[in-house]
C-alpha cells in the first residue's frame, strides 16, 4: 500500500469510535503524516520500511501501533488526543516524540527501540508504560512530565538522559535495568508521589 494512499484513509473528520482498519499492511514509501488531523486507526503489525514521519500531527482517536515495524519514526510535536499503544513495536532507529503530548495512555509494554526514544520536554497526561521493553542508544526524557505515573517494570535501558523530569503519582521501578545494572528511582530527578524499586 502507497503511503499516499494510507493517509488519505486517515485524514478524515473523526467521529467518536472511529477506527480505520490497516492491520497488517506493508507501507511501500515512508508514510508521511506531518501536520495531518487524523481519526482512529488500527495499524497493528503494519511494516514501514522506508519509516514514519507524523512531525506535529493531531491524532483524534485511538492509535494502535501494536507490533509494527519501522525503520525509524518521527512524532516531534505532536499531540495524540487518546491512547497511543506501542505495544510489541519493533523500530530499528530513533523513536522521535520531543515535545509531543499524550492525553491518554502512553504503551511501549514489550516494545524493542533500538535506538531508544526522545521524550524531551514531552508530557503525557495519563499513564505511561515501558513494561518489558527493551531501549538500545540514548532514551532522553529530559524535561518531560508524566502526570499519570511511570511504569518502567523490567525495562532495559542502554542509556537514559532524564534530568528535570517531573513524575506525578507512581513511578515504579522494580526489575529495570540500566546498562546491565539496576535503575533505582534516585536515577530520575524529581518525583512527587510514591516510588517502588
Amino acid at each position: 500500500m502507497r503511503a499516499a494512499e494510507i493517509r488519505a484513509r486517515l485524514e478524515r473528520p473523526y467521529a467518536f469510535g472511529d477506527c480505520v482498519d490497516l492491520r497488517g499492511i506493508d507501507c511501500a514509501d515512508r508514510l508521511v503524516l506531518d501536520g495531518a488531523v487524523l481519526t482512529g486507526f488500527d495499524l497493528s503489525g503494519a511494516r514501514f520500511p522506508q519509516g514514519i514521519s507524523a512531525r506535529g500531527a493531531q491524532f483524534r482517536g485511538l492509535s494502535r501501533f501494536r507490533g509494527i515495524e519501522a525503520a525509524d519514526a518521527d512524532f516531534a510535536g505532536a499531540v495524540f488526543h487518546a491512547d497511543a499503544r506501542f505495544d510489541a513495536a519493533r523500530i530499528g532507529g530513533r523513536l522521535a516524540m520531543p515535545g509531543a503530548e499524550f492525553r491518554g495512555v502512553l504503551q511501549f509494554d514489550g516494545a524493542e527501540l533500538q535506538g531508544g526514544v526522545d521524550l524531551a520536554g514531552a508530557v503525557g497526561y495519563g499513564n505511561c508504560s515501558f513494561e518489558r521493553a527493551g531501549l538500545g542508544g540514548v532514551s532522553d526524557l529530559h524535561g518531560s512530565e508524566w502526570l499519570g505515573g511511570l511504569w518502567l517494570e523490567s525495562a532495559s535501558f542502554q542509556q537514559i538522559r532524564s534530568g528535570e523530569m517531573l513524575v506525578h503519582g507512581r513511578l515504579w521501578t522494580r526489575r529495570a535495568r540500566l546498562a546491565g545494572g539496576a535503575l533505582p528511582p534516585e536515577r530520575f530527578d524529581i518525583s512527587f508521589g510514591y516510588t517502588y524499586a
